[in-house]
């Protein structure tokens, strides 16, 4: 059975972006953030791109550069989330690697009295050809037991595709189980594709287009 030329076209498309990319560079866009809003990223609920306030010295304070990622809960009464990323094309067998430094500020630090305290995670998510998240690896990396005003390292947090990943994210999420305030910031992003099936000889053009004869 042929797949159609639709199906298979942007299936083509994404391998090709994957086996062109230099293996072990940084697949993100705008990783610092550096165009001053969210160029290249998703964004939902409460995150911002951040510069320094003058008036707050240290309130955002980037690890590098000028700006920073800044989140924080939607305060709705329930659980939420609030979050950034990016996605690429992926196959069954392709590692990658996602790593960020993080932080909060004491002008708004997150709490550590284990009530309903957030916490952050970084987390990488494969989605199947329903555009359906059906399986992902995340670590926590920042909550109120971190100390304040201190960029911490993250990651490399590990991720290789299982069988039926047609796509991944690369996400930063701030999670509000009820009321609790704090905002937590990242800086730094990175996301490493080490290789896998996309960067063999099976991903080329005469490859693909094997499959309409």
């Amino acid at each position: 059975m042929k797949l159609s030329y639709r199906v298979l076209l942007v299936a083509c498309i994404g391998v090709f972006v994957l086996a062109s990319a230099a293996v072990g560079q940084n697949m993100l866009g705008n990783p610092g953030f550096e165009t001053g809003d969210f160029t290249d990223w998703g964004a939902f609920g409460n995150a911002y791109v951040e510069d320094e306030i003058p008036e707050e010295p240290g309130r955002f304070d980037p690890y590098e550069g000028l700006y920073l990622c800044s989140m924080f809960g939607n305060f709705s009464g329930g659980f939420n989330v609030s979050g950034i990323f990016q996605e690429f094309p992926t196959c069954a067998g392709d590692e990658w690697q996602f790593s960020c430094k993080s932080r909060h500020s004491g002008y708004d630090p997150m709490t550590a009295d284990g009530v309903d305290d957030n916490w952050m995670v970084m987390k990488i998510a494969w989605f199947d050809e329903t555009n359906t998240e059906f399986d992902g690896v995340e670590v926590r990396i920042l909550d109120g037991t971190y100390a304040i005003d201190t960029w911490f390292d993250n990651g490399p947090l590990i991720g290789i595709a299982p069988e039926g990943a047609v796509k991944m994210q690369a996400l930063i999420l701030y999670l509000q189980p009820a009321f609790d305030g704090g905002a937590g910031q990242v800086d730094a992003c990175e996301l490493l594709y080490i290789g896998g099936p996309s960067a063999t000889e099976q991903a080329t053009w005469g490859q693909i287009k094997a499959l309409y004869n």
